[in-house]
């Protein structure tokens, strides 16, 4: 995979969420305010119009979801720059990028545009970060209220939420340094709520002909299964920040055609993933890159190109590579 695209990094950036202890009341409140959230960015109806702002950079989409008795559905496309589309179907997601380099990224990727919070599955959560209620503020119209959310450490940055008050769709999410300055910002500008979905909405718009195709096979982990399957990895980090948990493992084929292996680490509110592929007999320097709040490591570990990528501090992504290593047949680090 080749994460260093902007836009594409970011997507996989602008997701999860976190938990912590307040008093213990608040943290109780401010969880079930979290799960809402969740329930309410993949059950409701809405079409609305987001703009992304980060390092000075603006970008403009539009996102149609529906859900329904036959699943979810959605389409996400920018309305400015490079035409882009990002369409959902269940857990499929089909990329179509157009432009000078066309790609298409299919397969069953765990990215999203919106959170998904199963409030009920994040590990040690606690351990992580403090949260509380910020207050309340209007954002496209509706009231919403404001969840502050504060890492205890350097390994993950802080985060904003605007929640609207009736249903908990997430309306505003900002990413926080540990100054509580913003790195990004997402917001609604407009947004139609509990609304009719019709198919030709969610039909994409561009076609993209003749393009490289890079497949992914991912399934998502279950917090009891966690363990067993890092186990069953071929790569794995001998330690990882407290809170972090195996999300998603899966393995494709790159649009250069070489297999890669894939592992998603989360700790309910941060992610960032791992991508060991098969070098092909070249070689990748040492390097940690920064597009906005996200930050890309390279390198090679035995002949095996390896990138770690996420929206978390460039101290994450360094211990991780460092902390990588490869599992014999037996399950056993080397």
């Amino acid at each position: 995979m080749k994460p260093g695209r902007s836009w594409r990094s970011g997507l996989l950036g602008l997701v999860l969420s976190g938990l912590a202890m307040v008093p213990a009341q608040a943290d109780e409140d401010v969880s079930a305010w979290l799960d809402r959230m969740s329930r309410a960015v993949d059950s409701l109806n809405y079409r609305g119009t987001l703009v992304h702002m980060r390092n000075g950079h603006v970008d403009t989409l539009r996102i149609i979801h529906r859900a329904d008795e036959n699943g979810i559905r959605e389409r996400i496309y920018s309305m400015d720059g490079q035409p882009r589309e990002i369409l959902r179907e269940g857990n499929q997601v089909r990329t179509l990028l157009e432009g000078n380099q066309p790609l298409i990224v299919e397969g069953r990727i765990g990215a999203r545009l919106l959170p998904h919070l199963p409030v009920s599955q994040l590990s040690s959560p606690i351990l992580a970060y403090r949260m509380d209620f910020a207050g309340t503020e209007r954002v496209a119209g509706m009231n919403t209220r404001v969840i502050e959310i504060r890492p205890r450490d350097q390994f993950r940055y802080g985060h904003r939420f605007w929640l609207e008050e009736k249903t908990g769709m997430l309306l505003r999410s900002a990413l926080l340094d540990h100054a509580g300055r913003h790195l990004q910002k997402l917001t609604f500008v407009d947004i139609e709520l509990g609304v009719p979905i019709s198919d030709s909405e969610l039909a994409p718009a561009i076609e993209v002909r003749d393009a490289p195709e890079a497949t992914m096979d991912e399934h998502s982990v279950p917090p009891p299964a966690a363990a067993s399957e890092l186990r069953q990895a071929s790569w794995t980090p001998a330690r990882l920040p407290d809170g972090f948990r195996l999300a998603s493992v899966g393995s494709g084929v790159s649009a250069e055609g070489r297999p890669f292996e894939h592992l998603l680490f989360s700790d309910g509110l941060t992610s960032f993933s791992v991508y060991v592929e098969e070098a092909g007999g070249g070689q990748a320097s040492e390097r940690i890159d920064a597009i906005g709040p996200v930050h890309v490591y390279t390198g090679m570990v035995e002949q095996n190109r390896v990138t770690v990528v996420g929206e978390v501090p460039p101290a994450t992504v360094a211990l991780i590579a460092q902390q990588l290593q490869r599992r014999d047949k037996s399950g056993s680090d080397r």
